[in-house]
């Protein structure tokens, strides 16, 4: 009978502990730090050289990743496939970045692009906190960092950009006030002549369709590069491009690489032909972005 009691209470408490969340970390990686801001729970991992900043209560979801030998060296795929905008205005002067997770984008800019003023947004304060204690993140002579929200940043702001950026959601969430035709439209306004819209985003599920839309609906030219090993897609948006990537082969005479990040291998990531299913533009009054990110294709 005892037996029997024991082997009830075990699997009980096997069926609880297979609903907790994910959790655990193996016994070489180090928590360095784990708390709530009032956007996220954030925790700082390391194992070995890498160094992770992780959104949520689940180990996969990690927002940045550095090698703390090799800082400038992309972990992500997407996070050097970003870098193609410099195919499209190899001659940027000035960026702005709305996301700045462990800040591994600036930290590139102070590598290798010395020269080009980058405006880092980041509405979370504790990211900011965490990416200046945990990934050394400070600002350069061309580098400004502002805790803000990017739309409004966009707003407020009189400077005019060659590219934006925007890297702004995990895998759970997208602040939906970024998706927009208005916020779109507002970029835009804030670009210079042949100025870009660069977007990180995931090509696998719904709102895919109706990012690609929306963007449409905004830019005359919208081009799309597909990650070759994650479901990570970067959106190019321009009404006026310098060069197109029919004109790479011209642009990369320029600038053939940005530290390790190799522009050729990037380039061949555009996609020319996009099949998209029909949905309706994202627009401040209709934006059902967060239900269409949880909606794979079919």
């Amino acid at each position: 009978m005892k037996l029997r009691i024991l082997f009830v209470l075990g699997m009980v408490l096997l069926a609880v502990w297979a609903l907790l969340p994910l959790h655990t970390v193996s016994a070489e990686t180090k928590v360095l730090y784990e708390g709530d801001s009032i956007y996220n729970h954030i925790r700082i991992d390391q194992a070995g050289e890498e160094r992770c900043m992780l959104f949520g209560r689940y180990k996969d979801k990690r927002q940045t990743c550095l090698n703390m030998s090799k800082p400038d060296v992309s972990i992500f795929e997407y996070t050097g496939m970003m870098f193609v905008g410099f195919l499209f205005h190899p001659d940027t002067k000035d960026v702005a970045l709305i996301g700045l997770g462990g800040g591994y984008v600036p930290t590139v800019f102070s590598r290798h692009l010395p020269s080009v003023r980058i405006d880092s947004i980041e509405v979370d304060p504790l990211v900011y906190k965490m990416a200046q204690k945990y990934f050394f993140v400070k600002a350069a002579p061309m580098q400004t960092f502002t805790v803000a929200d990017g739309r409004q940043y966009l707003r407020k702001t009189d400077r005019k950009y060659d590219q934006i950026w925007v890297d702004a959601f995990n895998t759970d969430y997208i602040p939906v006030h970024l998706t927009t035709k208005e916020f779109l439209q507002l970029a835009k306004s804030r670009l210079t002549k042949n100025g870009i819209v660069v977007q990180n985003v995931h090509n696998s599920n719904k709102l895919f369709d109706a990012q690609v839309s929306t963007f449409r609906a905004v830019f005359a030219n919208v081009f799309i590069f597909n990650g070759k090993s994650s479901g990570n897609a970067i959106i190019v948006a321009s009404d006026n491009p310098l060069y197109r990537p029919s004109d790479f082969k011209q642009s990369l005479k320029s600038r053939a690489r940005i530290g390790e990040i190799r522009l050729k291998e990037e380039a061949h990531k555009y996609a020319p032909v996009i099949e998209i299913a029909k949905a309706s533009v994202l627009t401040d009054d209709y934006n059902p972005a967060n239900f269409l990110l949880h909606q794979e294709h079919r």
